[in-house]
């Protein structure tokens, strides 16, 4: 039945969207029409026009030619192109483009040069007119072989050889191949055009399929039907998102081949430019998650905006977001974790990676999860102001920033009850303490390995997620989960942590084998090895316990807790715990983090509290620091650095795993044999409205 809504209200919106000759010229008349033809006509044009200056001569004027007998000679060849030109007001004539070059030669030049003298020879041109280009090129030819015959001339009148200043001869190899060159060319217009495009396109399929139905009174008595709203969303949304995409890919495609064209037309320095299908067709997929981040906002605007214009005034900065790719573009940043996970930037520096074959799999997957995570978030968002009851009255003030912040009124009781927090929130907290990291903690290595790790833990993660529970008036105890746990619960979690660190260093090792570790890895060995060199014992115990208290308050407080609303329990679980792995920037180590976090989840919901987790958290990451400590004190910093970064074992003996195995045995006993405790002391979780 919900299909069929769908499918009923998303034909409507198509319908609707193909009459609409905006939104069709943007789709299909742009890429398919416009660019193809401005392609002929430009590369026609300048094919012609580079043709005419290159055959054309030059016309020069001397000033001063008998100071320099030999130079006039070879101006006056017919293969230097070049006409010089006999004139008393050379100036004059350059500035009316009765001449494209003058050339000043000083008093007695020839003379003086012969003489071991620097006379400095002065070119004059025009460059507001194009031909100052080539006159330039074509004079300064004339002044090299000049240049060389008057070498040459010095040497023989001091009885030398002039085969001494012979040139040596020079090549040059490019390394790139056709498809990186012409991936380069590509990867500085093609990020905007694919953005900017997708959200054009977008654009008046949203405003039709929400401002002007509004305009028009459809909107309302669409949503009285009984239709629900979430089909409603689903078939709008679909609409809006699928013009996005199919309008950037046309784009993507026609610029790709019209650039390609384009140089194939005209001469090129850097050589054959072939494209590469795969390397499109990855660019693309790179900037998917983004593109339904500017459709989804799009969308958004017209659901906000009460009528046409004030949508068109509201999506006008909105246009101006995907221009922020042309920045990074021409300012071609190193990448960086910082900048693998900021909005567009991070879709700007993979699509350059992709198109020039210099990307790897760890930045683009951290791209693309960072990306999908703003996409879901403005999802959420879309959904919110979809399923809100004053969409249709024209007084809503939905920007308003009333209620943001929980009233209190008298005695500091709260005006509106406690909550618990939504997906799009539970999003946010995520992009937020995501970006705080990787954009602050860098900046605190200079002050030594322990305060930046008490300032990342305490500042970057666990104060975020506590200063939006306050914020947005969250039930902290159901949204943190801060119960009292069975005494069997910490018990299971201490032997759990101390029983799987050396599973899953033999894991470690063997994944190593077939999947060697990389810099990362090795970059973070060695900022870890000489402090655990100097504190032992007490660096072990500090970053367990951060880790484990601020890490899991805020991935097993409020985002596997929003998350929860939406999604079945083991899908929320698993999501959670895959923005937990990919929170830490390091892909060799996303799938041990992942199921790490897997078990945290289940953990927190079997036993209804987030204290076993945090306990188990803490005695991992000891236990594994603590035995990095004595390896380090039994083979030395250096041996163990290249047993970190090498397929070599940890010194794990078959007992220990077998007894590792035992505890985590005991510790699944004790937690099944527990008692499950309800998702709220107060009953099951209140659940949002249906959208």
């Amino acid at each position: 039945m919900r299909l069929r809504i769908i499918k009923i209200v998303f034909l409507k919106e198509l319908r609707e969207m193909l009459r609409d000759r905006r939104s069709l010229t943007i789709m299909f008349g742009i890429p398919l029409v416009l660019y193809p033809l401005l392609t002929v006509v430009i590369a026609s044009v300048g094919m012609s026009k580079k043709k005419e200056f290159a055959e054309k001569p030059a016309r020069v004027a001397v000033v001063n030619e008998r100071a320099a007998p030999q130079l006039m000679e070879r101006l006056v060849r017919p293969d230097s192109g070049l006409r010089v030109i006999a004139t008393d007001r050379p100036a004059e004539d350059l500035a009316a483009g009765k001449i494209d070059a003058v050339l000043v030669v000083p008093p007695d030049a020839e003379r003086a040069a012969l003489e071991l003298k620097e006379p400095q020879f002065e070119t004059r041109l025009d460059r507001s007119r194009t031909s100052a280009v080539f006159a330039e090129s074509k004079v300064n030819k004339a002044l090299t072989a000049y240049e060389q015959w008057v070498i040459e001339q010095r040497l023989r009148e001091r009885g030398q050889p002039a085969e001494v200043v012979r040139p040596l001869k020079r090549t040059v190899s490019d390394i790139a191949t056709a498809d990186q060159r012409f991936g380069k060319v590509l990867s500085m217009t093609l990020p905007v055009l694919l953005l900017m495009t997708g959200m054009l396109g977008a654009l008046f399929p949203a405003l039709n399929a929400t401002t002007t139905e509004r305009e028009l009174g459809t909107l309302e008595t669409l949503l009285v039907t009984p239709a629900g709203r979430i089909e409603l969303l689903v078939a709008k949304g679909t609409l809006v998102l699928l013009s996005g995409l199919l309008t950037a890919f046309l784009n993507m495609f026609s610029m790709a081949l019209v650039i390609w064209r384009s140089f194939s037309l005209i001469e090129a320095s850097m050589g054959n430019m072939t494209i590469s299908l795969s390397a499109l067709s990855l660019t693309y997929l790179a900037a998917v998650p983004t593109l339904i981040t500017f459709s989804t906002m799009v969308l958004i605007v017209g659901l906000l905006a009460r009528n046409f214009r004030e949508a068109n005034s509201l999506a006008t900065p909105l246009m101006m977001i995907p221009l922020a790719s042309m920045v990074v573009g021409i300012a071609e940043p190193e990448m960086s974790p910082g900048l693998l996970v900021t909005p567009v930037a991070n879709t700007t520096i993979i699509i350059r990676e992709v198109l020039t074959g210099r990307v790897s799999p760890g930045p683009f997957v951290l791209a693309f999860i960072s990306s999908c995570a703003y996409a879901g978030l403005l999802l959420s968002v879309a959904a919110r102001v979809f399923t809100n009851e004053q969409l249709v009255n024209p007084s809503w003030e939905p920007v308003s920033l009333k209620g943001l912040t929980p009233g209190r009124g008298r005695g500091g009781r709260r005006n509106r009850p406690a909550r618990l927090p939504a997906v799009d929130e539970a999003l946010a907290l995520f992009a937020v303490a995501l970006l705080l990291s990787f954009y602050v903690a860098p900046s605190l290595q200079r002050f030594g390995l322990v305060p930046m790790i008490v300032v990342q833990q305490v500042a970057l993660l666990a104060a975020p997620a506590l200063l939006w529970a306050w914020l947005g008036g969250w039930r902290w105890r159901d949204t943190f989960s801060w119960r009292r746990p069975a005494a069997m619960a910490l018990v299971a979690a201490v032997l759990l942590g101390v029983g799987l660190a050396p599973w899953m260093q033999f894991i470690g090792t063997l994944q190593a084998k077939i999947w060697p570790p990389g810099e990362a890895q090795a970059r973070l060995a060695q900022f870890l090895l000489r402090p655990l060199e100097q504190h032992p014992l007490f660096l072990p115990l500090l970053i367990g316990v951060l880790a484990g208290a601020c890490e899991e308050t805020l991935f097993r407080g409020p985002i596997q807790r929003g998350l929860l609303r939406r999604l079945p329990k083991w899908p929320a679980i698993v999501a959670a715990s895959v923005l937990f792995a990919a929170a830490h920037l390091d892909l060799y180590g996303l799938p041990i983090r992942t199921f790490l976090g897997v078990l945290l989840g289940w953990m927190v919901v079997r036993t209804g509290s987030v204290f076993p987790a945090m306990l188990m958290h803490a005695t991992y990451d000891i236990v594994q620091l603590l035995h990095v400590s004595r390896e380090i004190n039994k083979v030395g910093a250096t041996k163990v650095l290249e047993m970190a970064t090498t397929s070599q074992g940890s010194g794990l003996s078959a007992w220990m795993l077998v007894g590792a195995a035992l505890l985590i045995a005991v510790a699944m006993v004790l937690l099944f044999g527990s008692p499950k405790r309800a998702e709220t002391d107060a009953g099951p979780l209140p659940q949002m409205p249906p959208i």
